[in-house]
């Protein structure tokens, strides 16, 4: 935001505009402050920079993003009180902006009063753009009716030809690495007295190294993972265009210590890993009896998911190193082993460890989980344990509903959280599947029972003692609709622009997860009073449609009309127009049967968006 400077003579005079120019929250709950904007720029035509600008949330409403209390940053007018609209000079500079006039949302998912949200967007000089400045308006708006949160004025500028001091930078080199690393900025106009240009990584000032007519080298700051902007000012003179620099993680990981007892060694890292487990990149030897081969046959659990990337990871040995041997463990190869970042461990590293006898503590059965209206049970060990191929089955477990006369049997054994069938995909849960779903505020005994005697162990071989029981709450059931957050349109197959053709389709988005229901009626109306009901069905025709859902979480539904729509009635004009209401909703609810709150969503008008 730039403010207007006024002569201290006229200062009582600015004061008064002020108040009337800035008015109070417009909003009823809602309220925001100005809390710092990122530099104006100079760019010419094909450039890119992003522009951030901070306000504090000073209302009594949370700010979420995706829900009825999103604040976007709207485009305004020069006159800086028009919104939700853009001069026709800046909206070619869209560079994937919310909206054509809506420049971005919170970075932030929320964004609780007193704390301070930021908005990204970034503008793109368009081929062909003539000199001059380019001005960015904007202010605060409740997203789903665009009324201003506290008008301010706000803007940034960027300006297209010679600007006065400012450089113009073109290339990176490299592009991306780690912090620290020397980087190249090429590019015009560096001022090399009687101070060096300053380069900012992110908002993080780099240590200028060097300095000619057409380069600078500066020094990567320190900063987090991921992307930033970076611009280059003269001493005194406004920044740079911006451009990308990627910080990535180039640093492999190190073996850094070992345990071993019995047929299992234990090796820690000092981040976690993953990857692929090669016999052959290790080399496990008995210092105080050589000669042993303990790895041609031997197994892992590492990860070969990197996003479950684990600090410490086992090795089961193909036989067991005796009690009290010195024992050395050496990673030769550290290709196959690397962080998240894809980085290799290095190699060859070594770390020693006296043996320890097997350890012999029986595994036992923590706790028991489930949802009402579910009908799964998550079992929960006091560590890893693996079962029996095809063991244990669902008579090896007694479920016992004590506030009934009628309990539910087991149906499945780890069919949605699986109990693994080796050392090396034991784990501390598993899940039963029940004949029916869980009732609301009962207690449930779970029994483990002697039928499962061996059937699940720990890694080390020390099978659970049966039987053995666990009871549980499940809590008060679930009474509150699920509503609509979001109702869009998704297509529109032509050739009217309405929604009435097959293949037009819409998307709704619901607060929780939903039943999937794939039959169902929805009922609709637009603006001038058509109204219509579509049946969810797996047939073609009139106002047939289908209605699928974004499985596993199932809380979008896409509505796609597979015949003409038909009206029961109809308005002052003909067909169902964009935008249209959602009225009623009918065999679609929520996983414990509640219906949508229609009414009361924060949105549940088609539109485009």
């Amino acid at each position: 935001m730039r403010k207007f400077v006024v002569s201290l003579a006229a200062a009582s005079l600015a004061l008064s505009m002020l108040a009337q120019a800035i008015p109070a929250a417009a909003v009823s709950g809602y309220d925001s402050s100005y809390a710092g904007e990122s530099a104006f720029v100079a760019l010419s035509a094909g450039q890119s920079n992003e522009f951030q600008v901070f306000f504090a949330n000073t209302g009594a409403t949370t700010w979420t993003r995706g829900t009825g209390t999103q604040v976007d940053l709207a485009a305004c007018l020069s006159d800086k009180v028009t919104c939700n609209a853009q001069d026709a000079s800046d909206a070619t500079w869209n560079a994937g902006w919310l909206s054509s006039s809506r420049y971005a949302t919170t970075v932030q998912t929320s964004v609780a009063p007193g704390a301070v949200a930021t908005f990204r967007y970034t503008v793109t000089a368009p081929s062909g753009v003539a000199q001059g400045e380019y001005d960015f308006n904007g202010d605060l708006v409740l997203s789903n009716t665009g009324e201003k949160i506290h008008p301010e004025g706000y803007y940034q500028a960027a300006t297209v030809g010679t600007t006065s001091g400012a450089p113009t930078i073109t290339s990176l080199t490299p592009n991306s690495g780690p912090t620290g690393q020397d980087v190249i900025v090429a590019g015009s106009g560096f001022v090399c007295t009687p101070a060096f240009p300053t380069a900012s990584f992110g908002g993080t000032t780099a240590a200028t190294l060097s300095c000619g007519a057409s380069t600078i080298t500066v020094d990567a700051p320190a900063h987090a993972l991921g992307s930033v902007t970076v611009t280059v000012s003269n001493s005194g003179s406004p920044a740079s265009n911006g451009l990308t620099y990627t910080y990535t993680d180039v640093t492999g990981p190190t073996f850094t210590s070992m345990t071993i007892t019995g047929d299992l060694l234990n090796v820690t890292f000092n981040e976690p890993v993953c990857g692929t487990y090669n016999p052959g990149d290790w080399n496990v030897q008995n210092i105080s009896q050589p000669g042993t081969d303990y790895l041609t046959g031997s197994t892992s659990n590492l990860p070969t998911d990197c996003t479950k990337a684990v600090s410490t990871f086992s090795i089961f040995l193909a036989s067991s190193v005796p009690n009290g041997a010195f024992v050395e463990a050496t990673l030769v190869n550290g290709a196959a082993t690397t962080d998240a970042s894809g980085n290799a461990a290095n190699a060859p590293q070594s770390r020693q460890a006296t043996a320890t006898a097997p350890e012999t503590t029986k595994p036992t059965l923590l706790s028991a989980t489930g949802a009402v209206g579910q009908p799964n049970v998550t079992l929960t060990f006091s560590e890893p344990v693996y079962c029996d191929v095809g063991q244990p089955i669902g008579t090896d477990f007694t479920i016992d509903n004590q506030n009934s006369t009628t309990d539910p049997t087991v149906l499945a054994v780890g069919d949605t959280n699986a109990c693994g069938a080796s050392r090396s995909s034991a784990d501390s849960s598993f899940n039963i599947h029940l004949s029916q779903n869980l009732q609301s505020n009962a207690t449930y005994a779970v029994t483990i029972n002697a039928g499962a005697a061996g059937d699940i162990q720990d890694p080390s071989g020390n099978t659970l003692t049966v039987p053995t029981t666990v009871t549980f709450s499940s809590g008060a059931g679930d009474f509150t609709p699920p509503t609509m957050t979001d109702a869009r349109m998704g297509f529109n197959a032509g050739p009217s622009s309405d929604f009435v053709e097959g293949g037009d389709s819409f998307t709704v988005t619901f607060s929780e997860t939903m039943n999937a229901a794939t039959n169902g009626t929805i009922s609709i109306q637009d603006q001038d009073g058509t109204s219509a009901t579509i049946t969810c069905s797996a047939v073609s025709g009139a106002n047939q449609a289908t209605c699928s859902w974004n499985d596993p979480t199932n809380t979008v539904m896409t509505v796609t009309l597979q015949g003409t729509l038909g009206n029961t009635a109809v308005g002052s004009t003909f067909g169902m127009q964009v935008p249209f209401n959602i009225t009623a909703l009918t065999g679609i609810t929520d996983t414990t049967g509640n219906p949508p709150n229609v009414l009361g969503s924060a949105d549940r008008l088609v539109d485009y968006e």
